[in-house]
């Protein structure tokens, strides 16, 4: 299927699926750093990181993230060090952890099931419409008047 040039500003609709993914993966990785920091996962031995967790989680609720690149370039310049755990946390989740063909299937049964509920809905909306321009007649009264 052609997908017209400007509909992402002459980008292609991959490479738009591919800018969102990578904010995604800043977020997961962003998200993984803190539970590290946090101790998390590592048992009774997690080394807790106050600092950095706090510093982290701070800049997180400061700068949304809209743009993970944008995200990580503000975080580059108040922490470096931080900023560069976070990089490698990201590669890495997209290189070893994200499940693509999970995602796929998902994308494809979540749609798959979104257009059945959308359709099922019109088809429900109009029938009740068409319903509501032909009013059934009310039920014929029972011949019995010989009270």
């Amino acid at each position: 299927m052609f997908v017209p040039s400007d509909s992402f500003g002459g980008r292609s609709p991959e490479r738009k699926a591919s800018d969102l993914l990578r904010t995604l993966f800043t977020f997961c990785a962003a998200k993984i750093v803190l539970a590290q920091l946090e101790g998390s996962g590592r048992g009774g031995l997690g080394s807790y990181n106050t600092g950095a967790y706090e510093d982290l989680s701070n800049f997180l609720q400061e700068h949304p993230m809209r743009d993970g690149d944008a995200w990580l370039e503000l975080l580059l310049k108040k922490n470096e060090m931080l900023a560069l755990r976070v990089l490698e946390v990201r590669k890495a989740y997209c290189e070893e952890d994200f499940e693509w063909d999970m995602c796929r299937q998902v994308a494809a049964k979540d749609m798959h099931e979104a257009n059945v509920r959308l359709l099922r809905s019109r088809a429900e909306e109009a029938f009740l419409r068409s319903n509501s321009n032909n009013p059934v007649p009310p039920p014929a009264e029972s011949g019995d008047s010989h009270s």
